[in-house]
């Protein structure tokens, strides 16, 4: 008689074990087999829900990409100014590049013959961000702290000044404060003339 099994649950399992991975060991040094053995099933279990090695590791970054959305949404949804509000997007991104724990992945994903793996991330998430990021302008503009002709234009400035640090390939180490400058200059792009939070 089959067990019931819940996919769901067995598919998050087998991405945390992925990811636990990938993150101690190096994404070269680990394989399905210890993957496998991490989650506590069998091999041919893998393969029930990915094609390779490669598969699980998107479903990793996708992880990582909705976790980084909610946690950019929580900030942005919080009663702040739109400054504070910008200062925090700029906070969470630095805190993504800084975790020591997922630095293998973020610095895997950087390198130049994982673009598409990159690109598919940031195609997933900069049109769930430019929403957020409107929202803090159309705040801003609100507040009188904004001066800009066009809001949309305005969020597309700020996220694409927040990938080109990751762009320029800025190490890890060097993102919060190249994140945190980019955040300086886009505020006073968008009119900003106060003092610093």
């Amino acid at each position: 008689m089959p067990r019931n099994v819940d996919r769901e649950a067995r598919r998050s399992d087998l991405v945390s074990a992925a990811a636990t991975l990938f993150a101690k060991r190096g994404v070269a040094n680990t394989a399905v087999s210890d993957i496998v053995k991490t989650a506590g099933v069998a091999q041919g279990t893998f393969y029930l829900y990915f094609d390779s090695k490669d598969d699980a590791l998107l479903a990793v970054v996708e992880r990582i990409g909705r976790a980084m959305m909610d946690e950019v949404a929580a900030h942005v949804d919080a009663s702040a100014s739109a400054v504070e509000k910008m200062h925090a997007l700029g906070d969470v991104l630095s805190g993504y590049a800084a975790q020591p724990d997922a630095l293998d992945i973020v610095t895997l994903m950087h390198l130049p013959e994982n673009r598409a793996l990159h690109d598919r991330l940031t195609e997933d998430l900069t049109p769930r961000l430019v929403p957020l990021v409107e929202a803090i302008v159309r705040q801003g503009v609100a507040e009188g702290v904004f001066r800009v002709s066009s809001v949309s234009a305005a969020a597309w400035f700020v996220l694409c000044g927040l990938q080109s640090v990751e762009r320029a390939g800025t190490a890890a180490p060097d993102m919060p404060d190249a994140l945190a400058g980019v955040v300086e200059f886009a505020l006073r792009a968008l009119g900003y003339e106060g003092t610093e939070p």
